[in-house]
């Protein structure tokens, strides 16, 4: 009977020590960085841009040089190097974007008040040629803030690039806030063109 009562108790004490370590995964605060790894290849043709909405954490089809300053269904874009945010003279929406440099991603806990760079038409912007012609110089409509996010290196052939992993605050085209930091330039089989980044909306 003794012997009895003895393995009861350590079953017991078994059974209450599984639900405290049940319990304490239960609340474990989990990281909500959506990391990105986009299968759209965007530097191919000249003014060919990759759309991505934070709404439906995808990339959006159906937008091109004829309709994404009316379209509401994107909040961010990519062509080669360079950022194109659904604001300013790129979007009807509000998104703005602000560069806090090379800082730990946990540091940053809420949106800036002021320093917000608009979408802007900039002359003689390189973008990625097609055919026989190489790289061009074209204006278009993009972001500022993010052209020093890839590091171009034009020595090499074909050019090479290195995200400099600089966190931006980012205001997305129906006002909220998110931090945006871009990771690569090139897709797991090392081809260039498939963007990948991490965002978090505060």
């Amino acid at each position: 009977m003794k012997q009895l009562t003895i393995i009861l108790s350590l079953i017991i004490l078994l059974f209450s020590s599984c639900k405290k370590e049940e319990n304490d995964d239960d609340n474990t605060v989990t990281d909500n960085t959506i990391k990105v790894s986009l299968t759209t290849k965007n530097n191919e043709q000249v003014d060919h841009w990759v759309y991505y909405s934070f709404d439906t954490k995808s990339e959006v089809s159906g937008i091109d040089s004829s309709n994404f300053q009316t379209s509401d269904k994107w909040d961010i874009a990519f062509h080669s190097r360079h950022v194109r945010l659904n604001g300013g003279t790129s979007g009807i929406g509000l998104a703005e974007a602000f560069d806090a440099g090379v800082v730990d991603w946990e540091s940053i806990t809420k949106e800036v008040e002021s320093g917000y760079t608009k979408d802007v038409f900039e002359d003689d912007i390189l973008y990625a040629g097609n055919g026989t012609t190489g790289p061009i110089m074209v204006g278009t409509d993009l972001n500022m803030v993010f052209e020093n996010a890839f590091e171009f290196d034009a020595n090499t052939h074909p050019p090479t690039y290195s995200a400099n992993r600089n966190v931006y605050i980012f205001r997305t085209r129906e006002g909220e806030y998110a931090k945006i930091m871009l990771n690569d330039y090139y897709n797991d089989k090392g081809e260039s063109g498939y963007i990948s980044f991490d965002y978090l909306l505060f």
